[in-house]
């Protein structure tokens, strides 16, 4: 396990992720869900019928009324998390992107204990809460990707990690640029107009995708991978990703 996997282990036990109720319908776990179940708590009473068991005929009821019924308990479920990881080269350039990314699913899967946290490459599970980590540094259209991946989820949450250099550029200066996707190397002179155009760019992508998750009901949290620990934290609380422990 990676040092920042183990940071975020540690960051997340005092947080608790915000599970919206739709994601409570789900897998046999330790949370209570809406519906009826197997847990000890009590939720209704209905008819008998045949095949129901037996240890759950209320034998008061039908003392006082000779009518069958059974108690229906509420459901013990275990929501689940899906989480979409960007493992695309770019996200490894810096190393401190990658770096963010392990911390961030080593923080959500301690603030989820009685969650089901899987990676997954495409959406399976119904009524999951889903969360993409990504740089975005893609040509996908951000309304298209918004409505694929909230379809039959509870919830969609998008965080984008960028490098310091990557949000806020050096204001000038020749620099050789590697395209981390295509190994392809360009050198750019990062004069005024030239940074000005580039930042102009990144703000638009970012209203896109900030727009296009926030029209599907989802969260969108903007992180620098050299950020501390603690500022990304606030970040994710900010957004309504986690919660203190109360």
């Amino acid at each position: 396990m990676s040092t920042a996997r183990e940071e975020g282990l540690q960051a997340g036990r005092a947080l608790r992720l915000v599970i919206p109720r739709r994601a409570l319908r789900g897998h046999t776990g330790n949370e209570l869900g809406p519906r009826g179940g197997e847990s000890l708590e009590f939720h209704d009473y209905r008819d008998y019928t045949p095949g129901d068991d037996l240890r759950n005929l209320d034998w008061n009821v039908y003392a006082r009324t000779e009518r069958e019924v059974v108690k229906i308990r509420r459901e013990e479920i275990a929501p689940v998390v899906e989480i979409f990881r960007d493992r695309s080269p770019s996200m490894s350039v810096p190393p401190s992107k990658d770096d963010a990314a392990e911390f961030l699913l080593g923080l959500l899967a301690a603030a989820a204990p009685t969650c089901r946290v899987v990676e997954r490459d495409e959406p399976k599970t119904p009524r999951a809460m889903r969360i993409v980590v990504s740089d975005l540094m893609t040509d996908k259209d951000p309304e298209a990707e918004a409505v694929r991946l909230s379809r039959n989820a509870a919830a969609l949450i998008v965080v984008r990690i960028l490098a310091r250099d990557e949000s806020e550029p050096p204001a000038s200066g020749a620099f050789e640029f590697i395209d981390s996707e295509t190994n392809e190397a360009r050198e750019i002179n990062l004069s005024g107009p030239a940074r000005d155009e580039y930042l102009a760019a990144l703000a638009a992508h970012t209203a896109r995708w900030r727009a296009a998750v926030r029209r599907v009901g989802g969260a969108f949290a903007d992180l620098s991978s050299d950020a501390p620990r603690t500022d990304v934290v606030s970040a994710l609380a900010e957004a309504g990703i986690v919660e203190a422990k109360s």
